[in-house]
């Protein structure tokens, strides 16, 4: 039976259905599961029941496996990877055995703050509250739409500055340390080596300026994106029942998490895609 895609009817997204994935994926299915990967952004396989070695050939679909790039000692030493992070709040031997256990997390695209950023991200959940912590995804091609014609020409070749101090979820403070943490420029508008089509690559939790524009018109500029980034009109919130397999196209999409109880477990496994694109302005 050939899959089905089913759109969300959102911003983004679709369902992959009648498939299993804990099998290898056909040729002809593959392929089809790519191409509505690049047009809906984020898709989503429902009830299945795969192991880190499915989750890892189903990335193959899309690239090559990349490498764990956080600090080894913040995941339990038991659930070490150079491929698989768990996203946790599980604890074993009194200690958390993943990443971002709790709370919210502010939009941002994954590993921006890298030379070449990893291409897309997949999660599977084994544990999921019983309410909160969804996915929101944002469309990055309908905000540069939205965007002023004047706007877009200000922007046009300019870069921002991406910087990431591992485990912050909400940032609550004007600048990271430089010195410190990993840290990286890329154009504001971003030109999708695929689709061709252009897409605001600045986000919340990781973009500090706009290089070359006044501070205080950076200040402005980018909080004004901000809050185009998080109107509904261009999100698709994922909610999470244990057996969900998604992946995300990073490279035309923000992800936040909402909020859940912190007594409630939640555990899923994270594997990303590199990419072996560079990163070109619009």
């Amino acid at each position: 039976m050939a899959v089905d895609i089913i759109p969300s009817g959102q911003a983004c997204g679709a369902e992959i259905a009648n498939i299993d994935i804990s099998k290898p994926v056909p040729d002809r299915d593959a392929e089809t599961i790519y191409r509505a990967f690049l047009e809906h952004q984020v898709i989503f396989f429902r009830n299945q029941e795969i192991t880190p070695t499915d989750q890892r050939r189903v990335c193959s679909i899309f690239g090559e496996v990349g490498s764990y790039n956080r600090p080894k000692d913040r995941q339990h030493p038991k659930h070490a990877s150079d491929e698989v992070m768990l996203i946790s709040n599980v604890v074993e031997d009194g200690k958390v055995i993943g990443a971002h256990p709790d709370g919210e997390m502010m939009w941002h695209t994954d590993t921006p703050y890298l030379a070449t950023p990893h291409k897309a991200t997949t999660l599977y959940s084994v544990e999921v509250p019983s309410v909160g912590g969804n996915t929101k995804f944002s469309n990055q091609y309908a905000v540069y739409e939205a965007l002023t014609d004047n706007l877009k020409s200000e922007l046009q070749g300019k870069t921002a500055m991406n910087c990431y101090e591992f485990g912050t979820t909400v940032k609550t403070f004007d600048r990271y340390d430089r010195e410190s943490v990993p840290h990286h420029p890329h154009p504001v508008l971003r030109k999708h080596p695929e689709t061709g089509k252009t897409a605001v690559y600045v986000c919340p939790l990781m973009t500090e300026e706009i290089t070359g524009m006044d501070e205080e018109e950076s200040k402005n500029v980018l909080s004004l994106i901000y809050s185009l980034q998080a109107e509904e009109r261009f999100i698709y919130e994922h909610i999470w029942k244990v057996g969900d397999m998604i992946i995300w196209d990073n490279r035309c999409l923000l992800h936040a998490r909402t909020d859940f109880p912190r007594e409630q477990r939640r555990l899923l496994r994270r594997v990303t895609v590199s990419d072996d694109h560079a990163v070109m302005g619009a």
